[in-house]
């Protein structure tokens, strides 16, 4: 006989005998879960049942299962299915304080590279390696004075301490404005030691002329081992 379940329609196949107790049986339907009390059906009909099982039409979908005993106590209830779990991340929005803080560390960011850019000249004589990132990005940092030489750079180390003499020398064809010089002791790993900027011995030399600077180190570094001397920019 065919037995359908009264909360999900699912129909089961079942012997007519398997119902056949005087008081009927609490069957479980093993789709949904749900119980309930399936009253014995009259012997002709149980015997016209069991005639016509065999020509059940193979296009109705039916289960085969046994009738099941509820537990003591337990109510006829329907089991609802459990709802599936969303697998899709939540997506939650950027708290508006968050988005301002972003917002200021790039315009802060992106003001430390223009800067850095206009001043690449002062930024490169105080810090020589900036130099070389700027040359490697196509950014001159060589001083307004592009004809303008330091030569014959000679340290002398006196009883008052050191003395780094030079030569600034105007190589070019027009007269140009000397810049300030940027005198640097080294060790042998050419780490910078001491630093000192000074002003330069003529403000403008002529084509070909060439002025004379001195720079004194009162206490100069016992690890010092080379001297380097650059123009430092306006």
């Amino acid at each position: 006989m065919i037995l359908p379940c009264p909360a999900c329609g699912t129909r089961y196949r079942v012997a007519a005998q398997d119902l056949a107790a005087p008081s009927g049986r609490t069957v479980r339907c093993a789709s949904c879960g749900h119980l309930w009390h399936e009253a014995p059906a009259p012997a002709g009909e149980q015997a016209d049942h069991a005639i016509s099982g065999a020509d059940t039409p193979r296009q109705e979908r039916v289960g085969v299962a046994r009738p099941q005993a509820a537990p003591n106590g337990e109510a006829l209830r329907q089991r609802q299915p459990a709802a599936p779990r969303s697998t899709e991340p939540a997506h939650r929005p950027v708290p508006r304080r968050g988005r301002a803080v972003v917002a200021v560390l790039f315009t802060i960011v992106l003001l430390a590279v223009v800067v850095g850019i206009f001043a690449r000249r002062d930024v490169a004589a105080v810090w020589p390696p900036a130099g070389r990132l700027f040359g490697e990005i196509g950014l001159d940092v060589a001083p307004s004075g592009s004809g303008l030489t330091i030569e014959k750079i000679v340290p002398t180390r006196t009883a008052g301490g050191l003395i780094i003499n030079g030569e600034i020398a105007n190589l070019g064809d027009i007269s140009e404005d000397v810049p300030r010089l940027r005198v640097v002791l080294q060790n042998a790993g050419d780490q910078d030691l001491q630093s000192e900027i000074v002003a330069p011995p003529k403000a403008r030399l002529r084509p070909g002329e060439t002025a004379q600077f001195a720079t004194p180190f009162a206490d100069p570094a016992d690890a010092a081992t080379s001297v380097v001397v650059t123009f430092v920019s306006r």
